[in-house]
Formats: C-alpha cells, structure tokens, sequence
C-alpha cells in the first residue's frame, strides 16, 4: 500500500459496515463510528483518532509522525495521529485502535 487512496479504501472495505460509515471531515474523505471521525485521508497521508495516550507512545521515536494540525498553524488536535504511508505496516493497527476509541468515547 503506497499510495493513501489505495491505504484508505482497503481501510474502508475491513471496516464499513454496521455503525461505521464513510463521510467528510475538513472536506476530506473519512470514516465515522455513530458520527464520529476516527480515520481521515488527509493531503497524502491517513489520520488516526487514537487518544492522546496512544498518541504521544507512537511520536515517541518517530519524527515523521505528528499530531493532526488541519490548519497548519501549529495546533494540533488532540487525539489525532497523522502518518505518512512509510507507515504503512502500522495502518490496519491503527484503524481499529481508532475505531475501538471512537467506541469508547461514543
């Protein structure tokens, strides 16, 4: 999986269904759980709504990860991971760890 389209769609086929659903978020393609977005594809790279806790151990090491900044002015939100597709391997972990926090949090 190189290309984010390609990442996203496979994403999207082992995890539509039931409450989950494919909407926007900031203009860009995602899936949502009873509404809520915990994975978007995001300007070449996919985003993770993982937790902040989850979050902050996987940028630990990894300078090529960061916080999901959709404004570029430096704010992160909270919760979100954004990864590029040299992460490739990590995806599908990270879509149902996302899913899984969208289900607690829902």
């Amino acid at each position: 999986m190189n290309d984010v389209a390609g990442a996203f769609d496979v994403l999207a086929e082992s995890l539509l269904g039931g409450d989950v659903t494919q909407g926007k978020l900031f203009g860009h393609r995602c899936l949502k759980l009873v509404g809520k977005a915990f994975l978007v594809d995001f300007d070449g790279d996919l985003v993770f709504k993982l937790g902040r806790e989850a979050m902050t151990k996987w940028l630990v090491g990894h300078e090529d990860l960061n916080g999901f900044d959709p404004s570029g002015k430096g704010r992160p939100m909270k919760d979100w991971l954004q990864a590029p597709m040299a992460h490739s391997d990590h995806l599908q972990i990270w879509a149902e760890a996302a899913m899984a926090f969208a289900k607690d949090t829902a």
